[in-house]
């Protein structure tokens, strides 16, 4: 028997610098950085990091993890909470910038996250853009416009060096989709201009939790308008009494995040009617450029590990309000109200204004067919401390898969919803989310990792 079948961590350690192999007896900081999920559900505590500097590394570990029994996951800095029971290979070591001005496209390394693309394109091309997240803990990922992502730099299954735009059946499916078909290195993005960067006007705009129905009809009524541009947005979430202690609050707030990347002098026009309500607190800002604006959200990485959750992000076209109201009651009712342990110190709930529009090119040139006039995301959230027992992690799950579509879509609705792919559950259905690409999708799985050594909730047909 050959070595490597003997013992195949042994064996992969070879493959590797020391700096590149960690264990939690070895390093264990290092160790828990690296392979700590957004859920710590989902964290299987893998006996082994591989964290490659090179992709020539990374070719050689997935190229011999690809015959092996060892249960593997490739890691970036999305929020998937990807983890193995073996060995989890992190991509933050691939965290390079460049940008090409000839081209206008910009190159970032799939373990990067997007804090790191704003300070560096701050410096390189202050007035151009790429279509960005918005939370600068979170790394790169479910691209889907055709007209946005130019290309990507894979390595296969079989551990096979290439880029996506040789392979247009595999670019396709990158397209939309949470991956697992091919280890991402590098993406490569077009840029756009960006004239108003350092112009832009926004931040949070809390409100008492008590003006709810006139929050929903401020929010309603400006999702229905018809002029709204794509460079004025806004989410909205709640905070608890407990964490606005040091402003004194009594009640839990409503927070408005404002952005208008046209100047604080139309972005006070546009948001009056939260800036008006009595009780209102203004923490908004002006002349911010988008590195600025995002670091805004700079602390959410804080809550990476800390408790088990589960989240249903819905896909929506019109948000009316009633649903408004509807999602507020569930946070309120079902979620903060919860008995089974610390459910009730858990939930989340957080609408998307104006994050999204239908493709530039055709709705058939990426593998998600997003659904037509798409414009809105509600996420729900639920979960449990990281050591609740299982009957929390139940509740949590029944919250955001049952309880809260039925819940804020109504019963029949529901049962047609869209999840977003990249914050998709297993108990998500594939087919509704991708239609009558799921066949062909499964038939590209087959072609380029027909055993699934990848991973992914899209099976090889």
């Amino acid at each position: 028997m050959s070595p490597s079948r003997k013992d195949p961590l042994a064996h992969l350690a070879t493959l590797v610098s020391p700096d590149e192999y960690l264990t939690p007896e070895k390093s264990e900081s290092e160790y828990a950085a690296e392979s700590k999920t957004w859920s710590a559900a989902r964290n299987e505590h893998p006996a082994v990091v591989i964290r490659p500097q090179t992709i020539e590394t990374l070719s050689s570990v997935i190229k011999y993890l690809h015959d092996t029994n060892l249960d593997y996951k490739v890691r970036s800095r999305g929020f998937g909470s990807a983890s193995a029971r073996d060995v989890v290979i992190s991509m933050t070591a691939f965290d390079e910038f460049e940008w090409d001005a000839a081209t206008q496209t910009v190159t970032l390394g799939a373990g990067a996250n997007w804090g790191k693309y704003y300070v560096e394109m701050e410096k390189a091309a202050p007035k151009q853009m790429i279509v960005a997240g918005r939370t600068p803990s979170i790394g790169y990922g479910a691209v889907s416009d055709a007209s946005n992502l130019q290309d990507a730099q894979l390595v296969l299954a079989d551990g096979t060096i290439t880029w996506a735009s040789q392979h247009p059946d595999l670019f396709w499916a990158l397209r939309g989709t949470e991956g697992g078909f091919a280890a991402v290195a590098r993406f490569k993005f077009n840029a756009k201009p960006f004239p108003e960067n350092g112009n832009i006007w926004g931040g949070p705009i809390m409100i008492p939790r008590e003006k709810a129905p006139e929050v929903a009809k401020g929010i309603a009524a400006m999702c229905a308008r018809e002029d709204t541009n794509p460079k004025v947005a806004l989410f909205v979430y709640v905070l608890k009494k407990e964490i606005l202690h040091f402003l004194g609050a009594d009640q839990d707030m409503l927070v408005i995040h404002a952005y208008d990347a046209f100047g604080e002098e139309h972005g006070r026009k546009e948001f009056a009617w939260a800036l008006d309500f009595e009780g209102a607190i203004d923490k908004t800002r002006s002349q911010m450029t988008m590195r600025e604006m995002t670091d805004l959200q700079a602390n959410l990485g804080e809550l990476q590990g800390k408790q088990s959750a589960f989240w249903t992000a819905m896909a929506i076209a019109t948000l009316t309000e009633d649903m408004v109201l509807s999602a507020l009651d569930w946070w309120a009712t079902d979620n903060a109200q919860n008995k089974h342990g610390s459910v009730a110190d858990q939930g989340y709930l957080l609408f998307e204004l104006f994050s999204c529009r239908d493709n530039l090119t055709s709705q058939a040139s990426s593998a998600w067919p997003r659904p037509l006039g798409f414009k809105h995301m509600v996420l729900i959230g639920s979960g449990c401390s990281a050591d609740a027992p299982d009957s929390d992690l139940r509740e949590a799950k029944r919250l955001v898969r049952d309880v809260g579509p039925a819940k804020i879509l109504g019963a029949e609705s529901a049962k047609h919803m869209v999840a977003i792919p990249n914050a998709m559950e297993d108990f998500h259905d594939l087919k509704a989310i991708y239609g009558e690409n799921l066949p062909r999708l499964q038939e590209i799985k087959k072609k380029y990792d027909p055993n699934n050594r990848i991973k992914g909730r899209i099976l090889p047909a």
